[in-house]
C-alpha cells in the first residue's frame, strides 16, 4: 500500500521539475519548494526502508534498494556539491548515467562529466570523455555544451561563450542539460559585470533557469533598476534556494542596496565597451581643414576605436581633401618645388590611398561600420570594406563548402564549429556593413551553406547540424528578403528532425 503513495511523490517531484523550468516568476518558487518537499520525503522513505532491510540482514536488497530510490534523487545533488568540486570525471558521468531518467540519460553524463572537468588534475581525463563524446551521433545539443565546457576548461572562456549560445540554433533540446549552460552562461556573467547579458537571456528565456540562473537574473534586474526587479523579500528567497550562499551573498547585498528605477552602476561587459559609441572627439584647435583632418586623424588612432571617432575622422579627412585652401597650398608646394605637372592630383591620390588603408585596417579591426561621409576618403573606404569583407566572407565559406567534393570528412563537432565561426564572422561583417553588404553577401553564403547543409543530412545523417543550419539561412533570407531563398528555406526547416530528447520533431524558423 506504501507503494502508490511513493509512486505519487516521485511523479510530483518529476512534474515539479519540469514546470519549473518553464516559469521565471514566482510560480517558480512555488515548484521549486514542492520539489524540495518531494525530494525530502524520497529521501526520507529510502533511508527508512534501507535501515529497515538492513536491520533485518539484507543487505544486497537493501543496497539494490537505496540504488534504485536514493541513487537517482541524490545523484545531481552529490554531483554538484562533492563530485564536480573534486574533478572526477569518470565518476561523475557514471553518477550521471544513473542519476536522469528519460529517453537519453547519456547527455546528462556527458555534460556534467565536462562540468567536472576544470577541476580535474589527472591531465587524461579530457581524452577519455572526448572519445564518449565523438560516438555519439548524430551531433546535439549536449554534444556542444560539453564541448563548450571542455574548452572552457582550457581558459578559452570566449569560444566557450560562443558555443554555448549557438545551441538556440539546434532543434535537439535537453532541458536538464541547457539549465547548466544557461547557469554557466550566468556566472561568466556576473564574473565580467555583464548584468546585462544575463537580463537578456532571462528576458527572452533562451535556456531553462537553475536556482542559481535565477538568482542571478534577479540581481541583474535589481542592479539594471528594472521596473519589474524582485522585492527585498523576493530576492531572499531567491538566494535561500540556490546554491553557493556564501559565495553569493556579496552579490545578494550589493543588489538589496540598489534601488528600483536607478541607473545601473555596474562597469560595462567587455561587450559593451568594445560596441559602445563615446561621445568625446577630440577636437583640434586648428581651424583649417588639413591640420584638424591629421590631428583628429592621431587621436583616433591612439584610442580606443568607437563609430563616432571613425565617422569624424573619415568626415574630416573628407572636407580637408576636397577644400580649396588645401589645394592652392599644394599648388604653392609644388611651384616652389618645382614638381612635373599633375603633381598635386598625384598628391592627393596617395594621401587619400594611405589614409583610407590605414582607417580601413583599424575599421576591420574593430568590426566598425563605413560612415555616411561622401569625398576622396569616405567613398574609397565604403568601397574598401564592403568588397574586403566580402572577399573573406566568401573564401571562407568556400573553403568549408569543399570539403563536400574533396572527401575531407570532419568529425561533427568540428563541422559544427566552423560553422559557427562562419555564421559569427558574417553577423559581425554583415553588421558593420549594413544592409546593401548584407544582400550582397547573401547568395554565395546561401549556396554554399545550403550544400553542405544537404551533404551533412544526406551524406553524413547529421540531422539537427544540417537542420539549424537550413534554420539560420532562412532567417537572413528573410532579412534580406529573397524569395526564392524562403521558398526553399521553409521546406528544409519543416522536415522532421530525428532526435534523442524525444519524438521526431518538425519546426519552422521565423
Amino acid at each position: 500500500m506504501l507503494a502508490y503513495p511513493m509512486i505519487l511523490v516521485f511523479v510530483l517531484r518529476r512534474y515539479a521539475l519540469d514546470a519549473r523550468r518553464k516559469h521565471r516568476t514566482g510560480a517558480y518558487l512555488a515548484w521549486s519548494i514542492v520539489s524540495g518537499l518531494t525530494t525530502a520525503l524520497i529521501v526520507a522513505f529510502g533511508l527508512l526502508v534501507t535501515a529497515a532491510l538492513a536491520y533485518v540482514g539484507a543487505w544486497w536488497v537493501a543496497l539494490i534498494f537505496a540504488g534504485i530510490i536514493l541513487v537517482p534523487v541524490l545523484g545531481p545533488w552529490l554531483i554538484r556539491h562533492a563530485l564536480v568540486p573534486l574533478g572526477a570525471v569518470r565518476t561523475t558521468y557514471f553518477l550521471g548515467l544513473v542519476s536522469r531518467p528519460g529517453k537519453d540519460p547519456t547527455a546528462y553524463a556527458l555534460v556534467a562529466a565536462a562540468w567536472a572537468l576544470a577541476n580535474d588534475g589527472s591531465g587524461t581525463a579530457e581524452a577519455w570523455l572526448s572519445r564518449r563524446r565523438d560516438v555519439r551521433r548524430p551531433l546535439g545539443d549536449a554534444e556542444v555544451i560539453a564541448t563548450a565546457l571542455i574548452v572552457a576548461s582550457h581558459g578559452d572562456a570566449d569560444t566557450a561563450r560562443q558555443l554555448l549560445r549557438s545551441i538556440t540554433l539546434m532543434v535537439e533540446d535537453h532541458p536538464f542539460v541547457r539549465e547548466l549552460a544557461g547557469e554557466w552562461l550566468a556566472c561568466d556573467s556576473a564574473e565580467r559585470g555583464a548584468w546585462r547579458e544575463i537580463a537578456a537571456d532571462a528576458a527572452e528565456t533562451r535556456y531553462p533557469a537553475t536556482p542559481l540562473t535565477w538568482l542571478l537574473e534577479g540581481i541583474a534586474a535589481r542592479r539594471l533598476g528594472h521596473v519589474n526587479a524582485p522585492s527585498n523579500s523576493e530576492l531572499w528567497a531567491r538566494w535561500i534556494i540556490a546554491p553557493r550562499r556564501m559565495k553569493t551573498k556579496a552579490l545578494l547585498q550589493s543588489a538589496l542596496a540598489s534601488t528600483r528605477n536607478e541607473e545601473p552602476t555596474e562597469p560595462a561587459s567587455d561587450a559593451d565597451a568594445s560596441h559602445g559609441e563615446s561621445t568625446d572627439v577630440v577636437t583640434p584647435p586648428e581651424r583649417a581643414p588639413l591640420p584638424r583632418a591629421i590631428a583628429t586623424h592621431l587621436a583616433f588612432s591612439s584610442n580606443t576605436p568607437n563609430a563616432t571617432a571613425f565617422g569624424a575622422t573619415v568626415s574630416a579627412w573628407d572636407a580637408a581633401l576636397s577644400d580649396g585652401a588645401t589645394h592652392a597650398w599644394l599648388a604653392r608646394r609644388a611651384l616652389e618645388l618645382d614638381a612635373p605637372l599633375g603633381a598635386v592630383d598625384r598628391a592627393l591620390r596617395e594621401i587619400s590611398a594611405t589614409v583610407t588603408e590605414d582607417l580601413a585596417r583599424i575599421a576591420d579591426s574593430a568590426q566598425l561600420a563605413a560612415p555616411p561621409s561622401h569625398g576622396p576618403v569616405g567613398d574609397n573606404l565604403g568601397r574598401r570594406l564592403r568588397h574586403g569583407r566580402l572577399d573573406t566572407l566568401e573564401a571562407g565559406f568556400t573553403r568549408w563548402s569543399e570539403r563536400r567534393t574533396t572527401g575531407e570528412v570532419h568529425p561533427a563537432i568540428d563541422e559544427w564549429r566552423e560553422f559557427i565561426a562562419l555564421k559569427t564572422a558574417y553577423t559581425a561583417a554583415v553588421t558593420a556593413g549594413g544592409l546593401e553588404l548584407r544582400r550582397l553577401a547573401f547568395p554565395h553564403v546561401f549556396s554554399t551553406a545550403n550544400n553542405m547543409s544537404a551533404w551533412l543530412w544526406n551524406a553524413r545523417n547529421e540531422y539537427p547540424l544540417s537542420h539549424a543550419i537550413s534554420k539560420w539561412l532562412l532567417s537572413e533570407a528573410l532579412a534580406v528578403g529573397d524569395t526564392e531563398a524562403i521558398e526553399l528555406g521553409h521546406r528544409n526547416c519543416a522536415l522532421f528532425v530525428p532526435t534523442r530528447s524525444g519524438v521526431p520533431t518538425k519546426t519552422n524558423a521565423s
